[in-house]
């Protein structure tokens, strides 16, 4: 795969930088009850102890793993400003996987239904701003995904 070129606006880099930071403070919440951090971090086990058992033994791994691709994702973004970037494989798919989890905790919070998301997102509802997000976020990692695949 070659390197996949990116190119945002000083805008959509600035919103992709302030999710990165809200990302990174949701990977190291500890409270099991916020739904999204559940989301984030699924019971593998329908048991709770067992569960419980595997998140002990890989909750610090699936944590470091979405820390170290919020930090690839972060060092493409730059500091501010417009964003042009090249991106190889494992940068690639770092911003994959972390679109994905973007995703998975605007959906959760906003609890985002497959329906909710085949409508057009209304102006006037308080949501609009963060349902367009979540639609420019699969867009982006559509993207993404079309150049890596060749």
């Amino acid at each position: 795969m070659s390197d996949i070129p990116l190119r945002l606006n000083a805008t959509e880099a600035g919103i992709l930088r302030d999710l990165v930071e809200q990302m990174r403070a949701l990977v190291k919440e500890t409270d099991a009850t916020d739904a999204v951090r559940a989301r984030l971090f699924p019971d593998a086990y329908e048991d709770a102890e067992d569960s419980e058992a595997y998140r002990d033994l890989t909750g610090g791994d699936l944590s470091a793993a979405k820390l170290e691709a919020l930090d690839r994702v972060a060092e493409s973004l730059g500091n501010g400003g417009p964003t042009k970037a090249h991106l190889a494989e494992e940068d690639a798919e770092a911003w994959v996987r972390t679109l994905t989890d973007m995703r998975l905790a605007i959906g959760t919070r906003l609890e985002v239904t497959e329906a909710t998301m085949n409508l057009e997102p209304d102006p006037d509802d308080p949501a609009f701003a963060p349902l367009h997000t979540l639609h420019w976020l699969g867009w982006l990692q559509e993207q993404i995904l079309e150049r890596m695949v060749p």
